[in-house]
């Protein structure tokens, strides 16, 4: 049993070896708050992002929300979520004498990944008879991503291009979203 717990905990430190001795080319970000319109969501919503997984250049981002849809007879709450790749287009220029600089103003990201939402179809049915709403609609994501740095917070605005996976009269194919993050 000793081995086993040797080889996991060999393991972990083995997986976060690289973040724990990179030194990462933009300024890490906690969490933030903001708002979602269209994109992932099919009207907006109002979202949460966490970053996790820093690397020198490179980051994970998840992102979950919570909106509402009003089209025509159709009536839905809606939850979204994404999870996208962020890499850093400007990162900061690093000298071996000093391995913390300082930052820039605005640090510019190329994002990709996958997101969708979801809709309860099923709230409309006794009301209207429309069954062709798809519960889930997946959609793959590839954007631009803008973090103006400020002294307490960050502010980040989302510029995405969608691509629906499942065809859905309520998917959109372009998306913005504004938050404010912490650091």
């Amino acid at each position: 049993m000793t081995n086993v717990a040797n080889y996991c905990y060999f393991l972990m430190l083995l997986v976060m070896s690289g973040q724990a001795i990179s030194q990462p080319f933009y300024t890490r970000i906690r969490g933030a708050f903001g708002v979602e319109s269209f994109g992932i969501t099919p009207k907006g919503a109002i979202s949460a992002d966490a970053a996790f997984s820093y690397y020198e250049r490179t980051f994970w981002n998840l992102q979950a929300g919570i909106g509402v849809i009003n089209r025509g007879n159709f009536r839905s709450p809606t939850l979204s979520s994404a999870i996208t790749h962020c890499l850093i287009l400007n990162p900061y220029k690093r000298k071996s004498c000093y391995p913390h600089p300082g930052n820039y103003l605005i640090e510019s990201f190329f994002e990709a990944g996958t997101g969708g939402f979801l809709v309860d179809r099923y709230d409309n049915i006794p009301f209207t008879g429309i069954k062709k709403q798809r519960l889930l609609a997946p959609s793959g994501i590839i954007g631009f991503r803008f973090n103006i740095i400020s002294r307490q917070w960050i502010y980040i605005v989302k510029l995405r291009y969608t691509v629906p996976l499942l065809a859905n009269p309520l998917a959109s194919h372009a998306g913005a979203g504004i938050s404010v993050g912490w650091r």
